[in-house]
């Protein structure tokens, strides 16, 4: 398989919990066992994503660090950080909030990249279709709470 199937089979089934979660929402299923709430299992699973997004961009700036449009490795902690103390600090409806723009500032992150030529075309898609499909079901949830 090339690398680019592998990361779209990746990304994809990285959105599937995020999906998931909100279809059983939308159905009125709110917890599953051993689970507990889906949107509470939702947002843990996005502090973990956020975390994994903003490790790659650090490999990214370790791979390539001419061109680099600005210092990942400090804004992957600043945003990793702010998400991580909201988890930690806020409520729920904060929490999924916050998870929402730190995907979009990621993705612009990763726009700048593409812009820059250290991340490829396709690439960027596959984070977008990803990020899109997260959001979406975020979304959801946080307006299901």
């Amino acid at each position: 398989m090339k690398d680019g199937n592998t990361y779209f089979i990746l990304a994809i089934a990285g959105a599937a919990p995020f999906i998931a979660c909100a279809i059983l929402l939308l159905a009125g299923i709110d917890s599953v066992e051993p689970f507990g709430r889906l949107d509470v299992l939702a947002a843990t699973y996005g502090l973990g994503i956020i975390s994994f997004l903003a490790g790659a961009q650090w490999a990214t700036s370790l791979h390539k660090a001419v061109g680099t449009p600005f210092n990942l490795f400090v804004s992957s902690n600043i945003l990793f950080l702010g998400v991580w103390f909201v988890y930690v600090l806020a409520g729920l409806g904060w929490v999924l909030l916050t998870q929402l723009l730190a995907f979009a500032i990621l993705l612009l992150i990763d726009y700048r990249l593409l812009r820059a030529g250290l991340i490829s075309r396709h690439y960027f898609g596959v984070r977008s279709l990803a990020t899109m499909l997260a959001s979406v079901s975020l979304l959801i949830m946080l307006l299901s709470s």
